[in-house]
C-alpha cells in the first residue's frame, strides 16, 4: 500500500493481513510473517486534511519511545454479499528503526466468504502473526492493545464483553516504539488485497499512547483510505471526547 499525501517523518505503510482459502471456506493465516511493510521517511507531520492510504484508515502518531497503544472498539456487524471481502481493527506498533522496524499488531480480523462473516481475533509480534480459536461476536466490546520496553514486545488481543470474554498475548524481544497507529488494516488473500467488507461503522474509544489520550499526542494525523483510483473506502473523524480519546471510521466503498 501506499501514503498518497505527505504526513510525516514516520508515517508506516504496513503490509495487509493475511486471509488463507482452504476449499469453499476461507481460514486466517496461523502463525507466519504475514504483516510486511515498508516505511516512508524524509516527510512531515502537518496540515488538517487528512492524509490518504491504500491499505489502512485511521490515526498514526510519531510519539517516540512511547511504552504502549491502545484502543477499545465494539465488533460490526458485516453487510456480507457473495464476494470475498475484510477489514481489521488494529492497534499496532513500531520498533527499532525507520530502517529495520518491527511490527507488532492487536486486532480481530473481520471478512465475509460465501455471504457468512467470520471473525477472528489476531496478534502479530515483531512480523510474527499468531491467530486464535476464541470466538468473537458481533457487538462484543474488544480491547487491543500493544506495549513495548528493552526487554519485551506484547500484543494483547482481549474481549471485554460479559459472557464472552477472553484475553489473547504474544511477546517477542523488546524494542523502542517510533509509530503507533489505531487503524481499520486491510485484509489480504494470497498476495491480493481484498475489497473492504461493508461494516458501517467502528467507534474506537478509550485511545491513548503512551498512556495519554490520543488527542493529545503529537504528532499525529488522521488517514482515509482510497483505492489507487482515488475512490474513497473508508473516510476517518476527528478525535472526540473528553478526554479526547475517540473516533470514527465509515465504510464508504468496497
Amino acid at each position: 500500500m501506499h501514503i498518497n499525501r505527505k504526513v510525516g517523518a514516520g508515517i508506516a505503510v504496513l503490509g495487509s493481513l493475511l486471509l488463507a482459502v482452504s476449499g469453499a471456506v476461507p481460514a486466517f493465516a496461523g502463525n507466519g510473517p504475514t504483516a510486511e511493510f515498508s516505511h516512508i521517511t524524509g516527510i512531515r507531520f502537518a496540515g488538517t486534511a487528512n492524509a490518504t492510504s491504500t491499505g489502512f484508515a485511521g490515526w498514526v502518531f510519531g510519539a517516540k519511545a512511547a511504552a504502549s497503544v491502545t484502543a477499545q472498539f465494539k465488533v460490526p456487524a458485516l453487510k456480507c454479499t457473495s464476494t470475498t471481502s475484510g477489514i481489521a481493527p488494529s492497534s499496532a506498533m513500531l520498533t527499532g528503526s525507520s530502517t529495520a522496524a518491527k511490527v507488532s499488531v492487536a486486532t480481530v480480523l473481520l471478512a465475509c466468504s460465501g455471504g457468512k462473516p467470520i471473525a477472528i481475533p489476531a496478534v502479530i509480534v515483531n512480523g510474527t502473526e499468531t491467530n486464535s480459536t476464541h470466538v468473537v461476536h458481533t457487538g462484543d466490546l474488544m480491547k487491543a492493545t500493544v506495549t513495548a520496553s528493552a526487554t519485551a514486545t506484547t500484543a494483547t488481543i482481549a474481549d471485554l464483553t460479559a459472557g464472552h470474554t477472553f484475553s489473547f498475548k504474544k511477546s517477542g524481544t523488546g524494542g523502542k516504539s517510533f509509530e503507533e497507529l489505531i487503524i481499520d488494516n486491510a485484509v489480504a488473500q494470497g498476495t491480493t488485497q481484498l475489497p473492504v467488507v461493508n461494516f458501517g461503522k467502528i467507534s474506537y474509544s478509550k485511545g491513548a499512547v503512551g498512556g495519554k489520550a490520543i488527542g493529545t499526542v503529537t504528532p499525529r494525523t488522521a488517514v482515509n483510505m482510497k483505492t489507487s483510483a482515488g475512490v474513497l473506502q473508508i473516510l476517518t473523524g476527528a478525535i472526540t471526547g473528553t478526554p479526547p480519546n475517540a473516533f470514527t471510521t465509515t465504510f464508504k466503498h468496497a
